[in-house]
């Protein structure tokens, strides 16, 4: 950091001299325009333009540098993330065909990107995402109730034993996918530039990591709830007409880990603490209940049914243990506003 003095021009103007290894580094002369921006904490931003939220670059992938095409799919994931609008997937000989399925594959997956120009030996992949039209409070909203909706579709299947419930959980896991990398792409991008942060709704930069855990932790429930889904199939074929209170026991433990989830997300919309609170008391309960369950029926049942009753009750206490972590990052959130619970004495600040 270097401090200089601040001058008086005229009358009322204040003036502070530029740096000069900073002016020959950026090419200023005399008479060029310098953009001002003022920053959340009340630092001035310098740029010689206007910023710019648009990267017009082209990136190249090599896929001979790939090893396979799961590879390949990473990368052009990684690429969309890091906010990339042009990608041009490349290789020295003719692509093959499960190369390009596997391009057309993961395109469908990401929303907004596609395939723009084709040829023996490269894809020309172009998004056109535009940050603002997708304010980050309703993108995260939008993962919560897919996830949400994968959860009491999961739920409803176990109790009424009905497989097609499980399976339409299954399915909306790719939507979710498509959200959470969605979201994964507008922070990444937020976090590179003060504008697309503005954009999207962000204002503190703390917003960003805080957004970013949400996220993650709402998919990687997603995952878990997919699996609980996968395993109810599976325990169908095991089910019995005297099984009734297996299958009782398991819904409870699964209906208490939704309201816990529902209660940890909905704290972070409402800024609510004691609801967030109230969510992270819940996993005792769920802890308790896995407990309870597995010594009840570890025993006497089929041995395959057992490993998948405890397949399922893991995959739960999982999920508790994420929308735990939701619930504390929204008593944190809550706490870094204006809030009656904690505040500082007048004159301190």
């Amino acid at each position: 950091m270097e401090p200089r003095k601040v001058q008086k021009v005229g009358y009322s103007t204040l003036s502070v001299s530029l740096p000069m290894r900073w002016a020959k580094k950026r090419r200023i002369q005399k008479g060029d325009l310098i953009f001002i921006s003022e920053e959340s904490d009340g630092a001035l931003r310098l740029t010689t333009e206007p910023g710019s939220s648009e990267d017009s670059s082209v990136y190249v992938v090599d896929v001979d540098l790939c090893d396979n095409t799961k590879v390949l799919e990473r990368v052009i994931v990684g690429n969309y993330v890091l906010g990339r609008n042009i990608i041009r997937v490349e290789s020295k000989r003719r692509l093959m065909r499960e190369q390009i399925e596997s391009i057309r594959w993961v395109t469908q997956r990401l929303l907004g990107i596609g395939i723009i120009e084709e040829g023996d030996r490269h894809l020309l992949l172009q998004c056109s995402i535009d940050p603002k039209n997708f304010p980050l409070s309703t993108v995260v909203r939008r993962l919560y109730v897919i996830t949400s909706m994968m959860f009491k579709e999961t739920l409803d299947g176990l109790l009424d034993g009905d497989m097609e419930l499980a399976k339409d959980a299954i399915t909306r896991e790719y939507e979710a996918d498509t959200i959470y990398w969605l979201l994964a792409r507008l922070l990444a991008s937020a976090q590179q530039s003060r504008l697309v942060s503005e954009g999207i709704g962000i204002s503190d930069p703390m917003d960003i990591v805080q957004s970013s855990l949400i996220a993650r932790f709402l998919e990687m429930i997603g995952d878990r709830v997919h699996d609980v889904a996968s395993n109810i199939i599976e325990l169908q074929g095991f089910r019995k007409d005297g099984d009734s209170e297996l299958i009782d026991r398991l819904t409870q433990m699964g209906q208490i880990t939704f309201t816990m989830f529902d209660k940890a997300v909905k704290s972070i919309f409402d800024g609510n603490v004691k609801i967030a609170s109230d969510a992270v008391d819940l996993h005792e309960t769920i802890e308790e209940e896995e407990r309870n369950l597995l010594k009840k029926f570890q025993g006497g049942a089929d041995l395959d049914a057992v490993t998948i009753v405890g397949a399922i009750a893991w995959d739960l206490r999982i999920i508790a243990e994420h929308s735990s972590a939701i619930a504390e990052i929204a008593i944190v959130n809550m706490l870094k506003g204006e809030n009656e619970i904690c505040s500082a004495p007048e004159g301190d600040e």
